[in-house]
């Protein structure tokens, strides 16, 4: 249990290279045919031919609102508004069914409305970075979800309808406030990565042994926990790596 830690950083390192390659490879013919469309950068041309629209990129951009021409967009598949400024997010969003892609990172949000929940297609959803205290509930409708980055938010807690997300490879959560998880994190047969680094978490629930043979990594640093509840970690989920700080004489 007490590997260096830079052993410890390269098994991280090489899954989330693997993790990538795997998703690169299992893109399917409409994602490749999403790379080759055109990137719009600018709303004004976008607009000019709303449904030729497939991917709008714009990142970094001072939008401080969220535009609504957006919603003009009906075929819509990838969205990146990371770090425009933005502070809220309409429920209408929801009309962009299309969507596979939605980076809202880096920005000033601190709450996700429920229309999230209509996003079907998602496969990708970045909210890191953000002021997010909790996720709606029909975050558990988007079944096609693989990867989902809500960190550096301030997130206490994970609604249970997170079970529901069974596609899910990836789940980063680290740099929240967390200090349970639900006992619906069992569901999540396909999980191979979960970073939970920095949050309160000192106990995994019983449900967390569905995973033992999917989960790769899980990452547990920065958090206080005592070496009796490392091995029962270790113990639920024995073909884990699971990376710790040092353990402490605490409860």
């Amino acid at each position: 249990m007490s590997k260096p830690i830079h052993i410890y950083m390269g098994i991280i390192v090489c899954w989330i290279l693997l993790f990538n390659i795997n998703v690169s490879l299992a893109q399917n013919s409409d994602s490749i045919t999403l790379a080759n469309e055109t990137i719009y950068t600018s709303l004004e041309l976008a607009t000019k031919n709303p449904k030729q629209v497939y991917r709008l990129i714009l990142r970094n951009q001072h939008l401080k609102s969220f535009p609504s021409e957006i919603l003009m967009f009906t075929n819509l598949q990838e969205l990146n508004l990371s770090g425009t400024g933005i502070r809220e997010i309409p429920d209408s969003i929801g009309k962009l069914v299309h969507l596979k892609i939605l980076n809202l990172s880096r920005n000033k949000l601190t709450e996700i409305p429920p229309g999230i929940g209509d996003l079907v297609n998602l496969t990708i959803l970045n909210i890191s970075k953000n002021k997010i205290y909790n996720l709606p509930p029909q975050i558990g409708l988007l079944v096609k979800l693989s990867s989902f980055d809500a960190s550096v938010n301030k997130l206490k807690m994970l609604s249970s309808s997170i079970g529901n997300l069974v596609a899910l490879k990836s789940l980063i959560l680290n740099l929240n406030d967390i200090e349970v998880l639900p006992p619906e994190i069992g569901n999540l047969v396909k999980l191979n990565y979960m970073d939970l680094w920095g949050n309160m978490i000192r106990v995994f629930p019983d449900e967390i042994t569905k995973l033992k043979n999917t989960l790769k990594v899980v990452d547990m640093r920065v958090i206080a926990i005592n070496f009796e509840r490392q091995k029962r970690m270790l113990d639920m989920l024995p073909n884990t790596d699971i990376i710790f700080s040092k353990s402490c004489n605490c409860q």
